[in-house]
């Protein structure tokens, strides 16, 4: 068996590995389905932007912001790339353009909380723990914001200033305890 080795998530080591594996195999899949064409693109993007873009419309409805458009149906820019989904909000002030823009991130955390919870919801072999890599990579993945994401979150000087104060005081308040 495993010589009394246990993992500390559940399940085999082995199965852990495996979904590493797993893991590093989509990136290089993911960085090379751009060459098979942009439907391929499209196709394999969906779920991640299904993530990405209701991250935005939580977010902004939570903050303030208004959320009056909501897609994940692809469209070329005139530029000639390609906008795979967008969130409209009619609010973005200083309050919710910040959050809103870099809710993505958050993702992130639900990753987290999907690996670290996993085991509790599904059993420890090797298809689930397959299962819950993929699912990880998927939060991953989807959590990078995209250049419009950046530049919204950078729009109000006020609410960059806001937050970002607010972030230090945190900080330094950690620090200190």
């Amino acid at each position: 068996m495993n010589a009394g080795f246990t993992a500390p998530l559940g399940g085999e080591p082995l199965y852990h590995f495996a979904g590493i594996l797993v893991v590093i195999c989509l990136a290089v899949l993911q960085a090379q389905v751009g060459r098979a064409g942009a439907l391929w693109q499209i196709i394999w993007a969906l779920p991640g932007t299904l993530l990405h873009e209701l991250s935005h419309l939580l977010v902004a409805a939570v903050t303030g912001g208004r959320p009056v458009g909501f897609t994940i149906l692809p469209r070329r820019e005139p530029e000639g790339g390609w906008i795979l989904g967008s969130v409209t909000i009619s609010n973005p002030g200083p309050i919710s353009a910040l959050p809103s823009a870099l809710a993505p991130l958050g993702l992130n955390l639900a990753g987290y909380f999907v690996f670290t919870q996993w085991g509790r919801w599904f059993a420890d072999d090797l298809p689930c723990t397959l299962l819950r890599y993929l699912a990880v990579y998927l939060f991953a993945y989807s959590s990078l914001p995209s250049r419009r994401d950046l530049l919204v979150a950078l729009s109000s000087p006020l609410g960059v200033a806001l937050y970002g104060g607010g972030a230090l005081l945190l900080g330094a308040y950690l620090w200190s305890v």
